[in-house]
């Protein structure tokens, strides 16, 4: 922002005005627009964290959704990038890598990969077929093919992640249902777009996090293989391998990571097996306040009884409500538990990609 004015002497002059100081929540930037920026578990917003360490969910300066209480998302992409120089040395030898890494033609990194790549399956058949012979070329192919599979792991991480952040932002700043001063008493439900969308938010955060369990497997089969022969395509092993396929691995039910087939576990299979099957977690899809005193005290969705893990179901009957279990207060344990899992299953493919490095 600039400011014009003349000095004493007549002469137009121009000063930049600085913002002092950048607000910020949590350590990050944020943008000063939403004047109740932070998004609480109850679905009632507030100008500011409540109490230290509180859970809740806010909008950094660039628009990406971010914890007031935990950065666990950051962590583990730093995990990740540092596991992706471990699975380069473990194929391609520094020397290796630092003669050849800028002869390696573009198709090899992207073709099958990435939009920007223009080579049909033909052309790419084509192209494998004039290098039958080129080992270096085959390394940097299963190289990207290995990465390609971390790469995955990462970006399904961060749609949950900001999947988790829109459901609620819905869940605090939505009107499902505009009330009259004599209808905000008690306990009101409604349907409608937004409760809709809350809902489709909710259903996305399960099946991505069900999805990571399969990339969980795939991956962690390439890092337990040995004696590769490079003289050939090298087909990935656990390319069409799922989360049941776990038994296969030497870390299978190793504690603290995904390979345990917990109640956590089967909650999420659980979740995504029903959405994927039956289309829907809650056919009614609602959205639930209570007022008092015509004060919105909290804002929840309900999900189907569980336990153990499992759907309470009799005969035909499967929705069952008894328990009240309000997903929105669960929804960060369950994510936590899970990432903190997510963590401790890619720290361990880490240090055996490090054992494997090449000399």
């Amino acid at each position: 922002m600039t400011k014009r004015s003349k000095d004493r002497r007549g002469y137009r002059k121009i000063s930049v005005q600085v913002p002092i100081g950048e607000k910020k929540i949590a350590g990050w930037p944020v943008s000063g627009d939403d004047l109740k920026p932070i998004k609480n578990l109850d679905g009632r917003p507030s100008k500011r964290i409540r109490e230290e360490g509180s859970r809740g969910y806010f909008k950094d300066a660039q628009g990406y959704w971010r914890r007031t209480d935990t950065n666990i998302d950051v962590d583990f992409d730093n995990l990740c990038a540092a596991t992706h120089g471990h699975i380069r040395r473990s194929i391609i030898s520094d020397v290796e890598f630092e003669i050849f890494h800028d002869r390696i033609p573009d198709w090899v990194h992207m073709a099958g990969v990435e939009p920007e790549s223009r080579v049909t399956k033909a052309q790419f058949e084509k192209l494998i077929a004039g290098s039958a012979s080129e080992r270096v070329l085959h390394k940097f192919i299963y190289l990207q093919d290995v990465q390609g599979l971390l790469t995955n792991v990462q970006r399904t991480s961060a749609q949950v992640s900001q999947v988790i952040g829109e459901f609620y932002g819905i869940l605090n700043d939505c009107a499902p249902y505009l009330y009259s001063i004599n209808e905000t008493v008690g306990l009101r439900s409604s349907v409608g777009a937004e409760t809709s969308l809350l809902h489709a938010h909710l259903e996305t955060i399960f099946v991505r996090m069900r999805s990571l369990l399969d990339y969980a497997v795939k991956i962690s089969l390439e890092a337990e293989r040995d004696d590769i022969d490079y003289s050939k395509i090298v087909k990935l092993k656990g390319g069409s391998r799922q989360y049941g396929d776990k038994k296969s691995l030497t870390m299978n039910e190793r504690a603290g990571t995904l390979f345990v087939k917990d109640e956590l576990i089967w909650t999420i299979c659980s979740i995504r097996d029903r959405i994927v099957h039956d289309g829907h977690l809650d056919i009614s899809a609602r959205l639930y306040e209570s007022f008092k005193r015509n004060r919105l005290v909290e804002r929840f969705v309900l999900i189907p009884d569980m336990a153990e893990g499992r759907f309470e179901v009799f005969k035909n009957r499967s929705n069952f409500y008894g328990r009240d279990h309000k997903i929105n207060h669960d929804l960060p344990r369950i994510y936590d538990d899970f990432f903190q899992r997510m963590l401790n299953t890619i720290g361990a493919l880490h240090d055996l990609y490090a054992l494997k490095r090449l000399r």
